[in-house]
C-alpha cells in the first residue's frame, strides 16, 4: 500500500512539471508584428506551444503591435510560434527559447 502511495505521489508531481514549474532558467520572448506598410497591428493573439512543456496562456499585441512571455522554459527543442487573428491562425514558426532574453524576428503580415 505504501509503494502505491509513493508511486501516484510521484505521478502527481511528474503530472505537474511543465509550463508553470520552476526551471533552471526561464526567458523572456518577446517581439513585434507589423503589417506590409510597417505599421503595428494591434489585437492579434500570439501562443508559444512545446510538444513537451504545452501551451503558453495566450497574450495580445498592444498597440504598438509588441508582445512579451514571462517565464517561458528554455528548452533544447523549438518552441511554435503562433498569431491568430480571433480563431484564425495567421502564423507560425518554430523558434529556440535558450536564454534569457529571446527577440524573435519582426513578423510581418
Amino acid at each position: 500500500m505504501k509503494k502505491l502511495l509513493r508511486l501516484a505521489v510521484l505521478c502527481l508531481a511528474l503530472a505537474g512539471l511543465g509550463w508553470h514549474t520552476t526551471s533552471a532558467q526561464l526567458a523572456m520572448v518577446e517581439g513585434g508584428i507589423y503589417s506590409k506598410a510597417n505599421a503595428p497591428i494591434p489585437g492579434l493573439t500570439v501562443s508559444l506551444v512545446h510538444p513537451v512543456v504545452g501551451r503558453s496562456s495566450p497574450c495580445m499585441t498592444n498597440a504598438q503591435g509588441w508582445y512579451v512571455f514571462h517565464n517561458v522554459p528554455a528548452r533544447p527543442e523549438p518552441y511554435y510560434f503562433e498569431v491568430y487573428w480571433g480563431t484564425r491562425l495567421l502564423y507560425r514558426n518554430t523558434y529556440l527559447v535558450q536564454g534569457p532574453r529571446v527577440l524573435l524576428p519582426k513578423i510581418v503580415l
